[in-house]
């Protein structure tokens, strides 16, 4: 079961720095297009990364929900 626990947070992890790291590319490049007045870069960046962007956030979300078992988390535990 230790296993299991090394595994799951190793991929967490990844998965969190994973998904804050497009969303950061997607924000920042989306900034870059507004001040240089190119709706083609505000919007193409979206279609490029958006789709890997919410299939991350999405895995890690539904990993976080294993972890509460697999670890045994409680509500209200701080």
């Amino acid at each position: 079961m230790n296993a299991v626990k090394t595994a799951t947070m190793i991929l967490f992890k990844i998965g969190l720095v994973l998904f804050l790291a497009l969303g950061v590319v997607v924000v920042l490049t989306q900034a870059v297009g507004l001040a240089a007045g190119s709706p083609g870069l505000v919007s193409g960046v979206v279609s490029a990364l958006g789709l890997a962007m919410t299939v991350a956030a999405g895995a890690t979300g539904l990993l976080a929900f294993v972890m509460a078992y697999v670890f045994g988390w409680k509500p209200g535990e701080d």
